[in-house]
């Protein structure tokens, strides 16, 4: 339990760093941390920034840096900040350091690298997807130390590199070669998704499959369709045809939201640059989110069925190429510590029942719980990462703040 004059002094303290947040979340915005894979620097930048300001604190800070040539430096960095606590078990805080690519400029209302405040609201790339677990973590660990509490458990905070884009230079670094940082024991959180109201906790993820579609015809003029195979006619029949896949993996698990898996056929590539030319190549790809129930082994097999009977009705040759292909890992378990804690502290700070509940999307717990660590992905989610104009509202950003905060004060 929690004192309720220690915690009141403890809010308090947090109500107070409302500028200073602002004042960090300036910096952070405007140190790009776009990765490689994306044409960007990384996240070194960033995270000297953010060691400085943690060892400031009095904090110990190691950075497990993962080799990567294609940065400056040739390493992304993977921090890791410790508060000690009445016990080496501890209570982590995983957030990421990297950002999205701003994408079309002419739909930002203000420079996504400069942070542009409109009331209560904070814009720029980052702001919220991660910016709000790293900046209400912190502060978080402030307020604790401020006001002269020793948490029960040492306090973790990982500010990791590469979670947009795959975090094999990330999380997935740490897990394979500082695999003894975590204890199945600790409490880990990852400000990483939930719903505007805080009343969301992902303790399970959909298995995720990315496909390739490559289809083969021949190319030829357009007055003479005779003399070639129309890929595009092809690969449309197919994208309808692919329809068939949410009819044969029906299931429904209410746990999920949406309840139901989801094959979507997103990104299309160029074929041919004029208009009077036939395509004989066409490549599109299908993003599949499946209820854990179904190994995707066997979707992958009805997706070549289906493109088999293409290929017979249509004259084409189809290659399917697996892009990415997760098998969803066990969920956290709804009684988990972690979980319980998280919803202990929501009710407390913002007077609403918080309930465990799957995602279709896919964040880096996913690694932990492979790991059998049992983790929680949990913020309140302004619902604008990745999107043209992301922002957060500052009164999340010190609420998140003072749920974390009481999270580090519980007793076991």
């Amino acid at each position: 339990m929690i004192q309720d004059r220690t915690f009141t002094r403890i809010q308090e303290l947090i109500a107070g760093y409302r500028h200073e947040m602002i004042a960090m979340q300036r910096e952070l915005v405007r140190r790009n941390a776009v990765g490689p894979d994306n044409q960007g620097p990384g996240e070194a930048a960033k995270a000297a920034y953010l060691a400085d300001e943690l060892r400031r604190l009095g904090l110990t800070v190691t950075d497990y840096p993962a080799p990567d040539e294609r940065v400056a430096g040739g390493q992304r960095p993977n921090l890791i900040a410790l508060l000690p606590g009445r016990s080496q078990e501890k209570v982590w805080v995983l957030s990421h350091l990297d950002v999205v690519p701003e994408g079309d400029r002419n739909l930002w209302q203000s420079d996504p690298f400069e942070l542009h405040l409109d009331g209560d609201l904070l814009y720029g790339r980052g702001v919220a997807d991660d910016h709000q677990g790293i900046v209400a973590s912190i502060f978080a660990v402030r307020a604790l130390m401020a006001a002269g509490v020793t948490p029960p458990r040492t306090i973790g905070l990982a500010l990791v590199a590469d979670e947009e884009t795959g975090s094999q230079k990330g999380l997935a670094y740490l897990l394979t070669h500082h695999r003894d940082l975590f204890s199945p024991q600790d409490l880990i959180i990852v400000p990483d998704a939930g719903s505007p109201d805080g009343t969301l906790i992902e303790i399970a993820e959909k298995s995720m499959l990315w496909l390739r579609l490559t289809v083969r015809g021949k190319q030829c003029h357009a007055s003479k369709p005779d003399l070639g195979v129309n890929t595009l006619r092809a690969s449309a029949q197919a994208i309808v045809a692919l329809d068939a896949l949410a009819r044969e993996f029906n299931a429904v698990d209410p746990f999920f939201d949406p309840p139901h898996s989801t094959f979507e056929p997103t990104k299309i590539e160029a074929n041919v640059d004029n208009i009077n030319t036939i395509p004989g190549l066409g490549v599109f790809y299908l993003d599949c989110r499946v209820l854990p129930v179904y190994d995707l082994a066997q979707v992958i097999g009805k997706v070549r069925e289906i493109c088999q009977d293409i290929e017979q009705r249509c004259g084409v040759a189809i290659t399917v190429q697996t892009v990415q292909q997760v098998q969803a890992p066990p969920a956290t378990p709804a009684t988990a510590p972690v979980v319980k804690a998280l919803a202990a502290a929501v009710q407390a700070v913002y007077q609403r029942q918080a309930q465990p509940r799957g995602i279709g999307g896919g964040t880096v717990a996913a690694f932990f719980r492979r790991q059998g660590l049992p983790a929680a992905v949990w913020l309140s989610d302004p619902l604008t990462a990745h999107q043209p104009n992301e922002c957060i509202n500052i009164n999340t950003l010190l609420g998140d703040c003072q749920v974390l905060a009481h999270v580090f004060c519980q007793e076991d």
